[in-house]
């Protein structure tokens, strides 16, 4: 009886490792790629384009003015105008150019966050239909090779994920 404990304990301690024998099935694609082929994607671009122009010429237009306050504040010296209005105008360029300097940071944060919302539903389609593709082939793992810097085994599996999502 002992020793039908000991074969039985044996068995189930043992029986998991034969799941991990399995050959892993590895894929690859280059997700980047797939995403550019998606058709609607470079209406993105076309949106983010569009709306960095108008940031543009608003930020332009900030500088045209404090490069007009900046003559306005040099032609002071000339003149000889008191301390005292010298210094309020240096204060008033300061903040202007903080100003400018904030809405620099704001823009870029703001184009990156449309562009980021834009590119999401194409993002997570393409996600899916990966998930979607290695779930029917069996693979175990997909690597996205626009971040691997090697790679020589596995099965590319861009056509597929095209065919899935309607790519030719």
């Amino acid at each position: 009886m002992k020793r039908f404990f000991t074969i039985l304990l044996l068995a189930i301690v043992l029986c998991p490792f034969g799941s991990y024998a399995q050959k892993a099935k590895f894929g690859h694609i280059n997700a980047d790629e797939v995403m550019q082929a998606l058709p609607g994607i470079d209406s993105i671009e076309k949106v983010v384009r569009e709306m960095q122009a108008e940031l543009q010429a608003t930020g332009e237009a900030m500088a045209d003015e404090f490069t007009k306050k900046q003559a306005e504040y040099e032609a002071l010296g000339s003149k000889g105008v008191s301390a005292a209005v010298i210094k309020i105008k240096e204060e008033e360029l300061s903040n202007m150019y903080q100003r400018i300097e904030e809405f620099k940071v704001t823009a870029q944060q703001d184009l990156q966050e449309k562009y980021q919302e834009l590119l999401k539903p194409f993002h997570d389609k393409v996600l899916e239909a990966i998930k979607e593709v290695a779930t029917e082939n069996n693979f175990t793992y997909i690597f996205d090779t626009s971040i691997l810097t090697y790679y020589d085994q596995g099965e590319d599996i861009s056509a597929k994920v095209k065919t899935k999502l309607g790519i030719k």
